[in-house]
């Protein structure tokens, strides 16, 4: 698992953003950072524990996660006492591999099954929400190898097929209602009854919408 700071300028507070699988911080580079550090985790291959010593100074922590990143990020911090001021769940759940509460099976595993350059363009379409936004987004698209993004997903596939729910809270998760990856109706399954939910008329990838990491944190 990275841990990269994108931004630690001895600000009191921070956003700790958990990415998604097979991205890196070309996903949210956009974005205005303003007077927050960010630190950003992806490449869930191991999935680690973070230090917790870098993160005492924060007056307020703010946590973000996207995708596959909701699920990782509940693995990570419900083993710690880091103390999360406000965390936001986008376009992910706790159940990632699951077929009425994340992404089924079946489509899971055809995906790593045939993880080549051709069906990973196909699949970025997918969560740009169609060639038009693949193609005016193209500077979102991450940098990372083929066989870097799919041990990465073996890894998450042999973690997540055993259903755990960690005990984690999140304040507010948004759905985005064009998901095509993690659907709509399989995030309300999941999220009703557990936290607040908003919903958007947005695709997988849920930053274009936004300038400001404020924006985000203020869901």
């Amino acid at each position: 698992m990275n841990k990269i700071w994108l931004n630690k300028a001895g600000n009191k507070n921070c956003i700790l953003f958990f990415n998604g699988w097979g991205m890196d911080e070309n996903a949210i580079q956009h974005l205005e950072i303003g007077a927050f550090d960010l630190c950003m985790l992806n490449d869930y291959n191991p999935l680690d524990i973070i230090p917790e010593e870098s993160f005492i100074s924060y007056e307020k922590i703010y946590l973000v996660a996207w995708s596959m990143g909701v699920w990782a990020a509940a693995r990570v911090l419900g083993n710690t006492s880091i103390n999360v001021q406000k965390a936001i769940a986008i376009n992910g759940t706790l159940l990632p591999i699951h077929n009425d509460q994340g992404i089924p099976k079946a489509i899971f595993d055809h995906t790593l099954e045939n993880w080549n350059l051709r069906n990973r363009e196909k699949f970025n379409m997918r969560i740009f929400g169609g060639r038009k936004q693949y193609t005016m987004l193209y500077e979102s698209i991450p940098i990372r190898e083929i066989e870097n993004q799919m041990l990465e997903l073996k890894h998450i596939r042999t973690l997540a097929l055993d259903e755990e729910v960690v005990n984690f809270k999140f304040d507010c998760a948004l759905i985005g209602k064009n998901d095509l990856i993690f659907s709509r109706d399989n995030q309300m399954n999941f999220w009703q009854k557990k936290t607040r939910i908003i919903e958007m008329e947005i695709p997988h990838f849920p930053f274009a919408l936004f300038n400001h990491w404020k924006e985000i944190i203020e869901l």
